[in-house]
């Protein structure tokens, strides 16, 4: 084993807001988007196109109506629409154009929440428990309690929100948050596929310590794969345990020798503490970029941070 340097200059990135952390992409990599969920609610902000708007608010809540009540139409009888069907206007609890919907889930319930903001369409959508047959209670609360904590203002930024994608959220009482992001680089005739990607999510329980690749050989060699470890280093985040591995897994598809490149630095977190949540960040890619990609991710780690300490260093004017 031995560890992979390079003496080239760090590799250009652009920092994404996500969650409460900054996500580096590497110059040559698209960012694709965030997925974010807060308190069992998954947040979306559609952008307006051209044209009507009332046609466009229509033509994305109105589908989901449509499917829905489909749905409970055909099985009203049976318990799998717990909560039953409802739909209503609620444009005067958050001041501009808004249905919510509430229709029965996979195991689960749903309150969907359409609102058509000046810059673009909010969606909340909530995972709720419901009893067998019981209708829709309490349909606002929660939605509500988020909306009024969700801003879109981009000047003299706070240092402790939670991005979403479109706004943030700042003083909302959480229980439960994850934040993922993703960036690609395409495959071309020239240059392989490249992935990255974040995955934090806040813990109700204590963290456990990933397992190092070197106690996974065995695995991988009995399904035809080669390890070939570069990495297997401690790395911390701000005060949190963390490790970085990074290995080649090499094997023989249909007498094709593939070789393939993967980093990953996990982050433990702490139990309830949205500032210090469960973390993992990834790259995959062809081991035929090995030092491009190396490079990249060296500027990954060394440029990813959270929100609260990106202020903190500029304050510092550091």
């Amino acid at each position: 084993m031995h560890q992979t340097t390079t003496d080239q200059p760090s590799w250009p990135v652009t920092l994404y807001p996500v969650g409460r952390f900054l996500f580096p992409v590497p110059k040559g990599l698209d960012f694709l988007g965030r997925s974010i969920k807060i308190n069992d609610m998954f947040i979306e902000e559609t952008d307006w196109g051209e044209g009507d708007r009332a046609q466009q608010f229509r033509d994305l809540w109105m589908p989901v109506h449509d499917k829905a009540k489909e749905h409970y139409d055909r099985y009203v009888e049976w318990p799998v629409t717990r909560g039953g069907f409802a739909y209503k206007d609620v444009r005067d609890l958050f001041g501009h154009p808004s249905v919510m919907l509430c229709y029965a889930g996979s195991g689960d319930h749903k309150i969907d929440t359409f609102i058509a903001l000046p810059d673009f369409i909010l969606r909340i959508k909530q995972e709720c428990a419901y009893d067998i047959g019981k209708e829709c209670m309490d349909m606002e609360g929660a939605t509500l309690n988020f909306f009024k904590h969700y801003h879109t203002d981009k000047h003299n930024l706070p240092s402790d929100i939670f991005w979403t994608n479109r706004g943030w959220v700042q003083g909302l009482k959480t229980w439960d948050e994850s934040a993922d992001a993703f960036a690609r680089r395409e495959q071309t005739e020239t240059a392989p596929k490249i992935t990255l990607s974040l995955y934090a999510s806040m813990l109700s329980q204590p963290d456990v310590q990933p397992p190092k690749i070197s106690s996974l050989r065995k695995v991988f060699e009995s399904n035809g794969i080669e390890i070939k470890i570069l990495r297997s280093r401690p790395r911390s985040f701000e005060g949190m345990s963390g490790l970085e591995e990074v290995f080649i897994g090499t094997m023989n598809e249909d007498g094709k020798i593939r070789s393939e490149l993967a980093a990953k630095w996990s982050i433990q977190g702490e139990p309830k503490n949205h500032d210090r949540p469960s973390m993992t960040l990834e790259m995959d890619c062809s081991a035929s970029v090995q030092d491009e990609a190396l490079r990249m991710w060296d500027a990954v780690l060394t440029n990813f941070a959270s929100i609260q300490g990106w202020h903190a260093k500029k304050a510092g004017g550091r």
